[in-house]
């Protein structure tokens, strides 16, 4: 199957210079989160795929899928080295909202060296993040769409970047710097893909930033019937959110559609 870059620049809608530089990485950052929804709707609905890079492409750029940190990140690493960013990828812990002070690594991590700088880019996080790549320095609050993040380093943890929250910085996710391979990915993939304790499986996840806020789907408890019913909210242009459950796997189809532009049979 042909993979070009050409076709991936225009899944994103990204039209600017292509420059090893930092506001090239950033563009192309923001473009990717504004058009590649965050999904994990072969999980939910247990249909098999694989991390190789022609089946991500395929999925992501051809049949106009979003995909998981597994996909997505590794497929924006796989563009950056296309347009000559030079990038390492590691295996993160997530840590946010997690139980376990040291939970299992399946967050994939990817770092780029561009001409002015070193970054974090991720474009894998089912949740508000930054819409453009952290500098990779420790100890320095970074603002990004009004939201306070920074790196610091742990004994446990190694790499921890964090996030500001009401009680002050928390925990985001965290990693070591072992580069890791495609292959290296597999393990954890199989874990969130077939272990009934991943929370992939149960629980449904589509998030996609836009210039209104955001969009999301996201299994909640529905106060109406008691049962797990999953929650469209939409944001709007005057800074509301639209909320509405979801009943049928045909309103779904419609809305993934409607509100994330993905097509996808339920």
């Amino acid at each position: 199957m042909e993979t070009t870059i050409d076709k991936y620049l225009e899944r994103i809608n990204y039209k600017g210079e292509l420059k090893r530089d930092a506001a090239t990485l950033a563009g192309l950052q923001t473009a990717h989160l504004k058009a590649v929804p965050y999904e994990n709707l072969d999980l939910y609905f247990r249909r098999d795929f694989t991390l190789a890079y022609g089946d991500i492409y395929d999925k992501i750029v051809n049949r106009h899928r979003g995909g998981y940190c597994f996909e997505l990140n590794g497929l924006f690493a796989w563009l950056l080295r296309m347009i000559g960013f030079r990038t390492e990828e590691y295996l993160g812990r997530w840590l946010k909202g997690e139980p376990l002070e040291v939970p299992m690594r399946r967050h994939r991590v990817v770092k780029v060296f561009s001409d002015d700088g070193i970054f974090l880019a991720d474009v894998g996080v089912g949740q508000r993040s930054p819409l453009t790549p952290l500098e990779f320095k420790y100890d320095v609050i970074q603002n990004r769409e009004g939201v306070n993040y920074r790196i610091v380093r742990d004994e446990r943890l190694f790499n921890v970047v964090q996030v500001e929250a009401e009680e002050g910085f928390i925990n985001f996710f965290s990693f070591d710097e072992a580069p890791q391979e495609n292959i290296d990915y597999e393990y954890p993939h199989y874990y969130c893909t077939h272990c009934e304790e991943s929370v992939f499986l149960h629980k449904l996840m589509v998030h996609i930033p836009t210039d209104c806020g955001r969009n999301s789907i996201a299994s909640v408890v529905n106060p109406e019937t008691g049962l797990i019913t999953p929650l469209l909210c939409v944001g709007k242009p005057d800074g509301t959110t639209e909320k509405s459950f979801i009943y049928s796997k045909k309103a779904l189809s419609e809305a993934l559609g409607r509100c994330f532009g993905i097509p996808f049979e339920c």
